[in-house]
């Protein structure tokens, strides 16, 4: 992929302990921004901050130039590698991340958490219609280190931890909402249609949890709606 560099602005990220610079690069069809994005020693810690650390071809919005793409998903960012630099994509509201040949792509979108905040980041799509579409968020938190309180205890280094995942779901392409995965909050997913979706669960031992099962279950309440 040919990239011609336009534009660097210097600034810092306040309490992350890191400098970046923000590039923005010419590629045929329009630009992507970019942040350098180097990671400052003081954030160094056991375990890993990626679902898949390896680097994977990807197109950027549909566009027919390769880059080499992974998600960070402690830092929620989209890091790819161009011209011999590693950086992070300048996410933009609906920003589509396709990896090539993967059934798996990343979407920037709004959406409304389980306490009712507004929020926006990267989620995964399970399943996605005019009707129904499921999305999955995958995040990862810092464990901070533990000092012993005593002569008889250890220390414990800083650890990188996976959240559980969490799922949304978006009905006639409004606004997504956080769907809880326990059956009891499936089987009120559509309003008068409990026993249906109940039947439907049970006839298909569908797993809410299963991204495959609930790309199924997306599919069946499409047909309710």
């Amino acid at each position: 992929m040919k990239l011609t560099k336009l534009l660097v602005i210097p600034f810092l990220f306040s309490g992350a302990l890191m400098s970046a610079q923000q590039t923005t690069y010419n590629y045929q069809g329009g630009q992507i921004g970019y942040i350098n994005n180097k990671k400052a020693d003081s954030e160094v810690a056991q375990g890993s901050q990626y679902f898949s650390e390896k680097f994977l071809p990807a197109y950027i919005n549909g566009e027919k130039e390769v880059v080499l793409a992974r998600y960070n998903a402690y830092h929620d960012e989209i890091e790819v590698q161009v011209n011999g630099e590693e950086m992070a994509v300048q996410p933009v509201n609906n920003q589509v991340i396709e990896l090539k040949g993967q059934n798996l792509s990343y979407e920037y979108l709004q959406y409304t958490d389980k306490e009712g905040t507004s929020r926006q980041r990267y989620l995964i799509p399970v399943s996605k219609s005019d009707k129904v579409s499921i999305y999955k968020e995958e995040s990862i938190y810092l464990q901070p280190e533990e000092h012993p309180t005593s002569g008889y205890g250890r220390y414990k280094a800083p650890m990188f931890r996976k959240n559980d995942i969490e799922y949304y779901i978006q009905f006639n392409n409004g606004e997504i909402v956080h769907m809880s995965t326990k059956k009891k909050d499936i089987l009120s997913l559509v309003p008068g249609k409990e026993k249906e979706i109940k039947t439907f669960i049970k006839q298909n031992k569908i797993s809410t949890d299963e991204d495959e099962d609930l790309k199924q279950l997306a599919n069946y309440l499409s047909t309710l709606i």
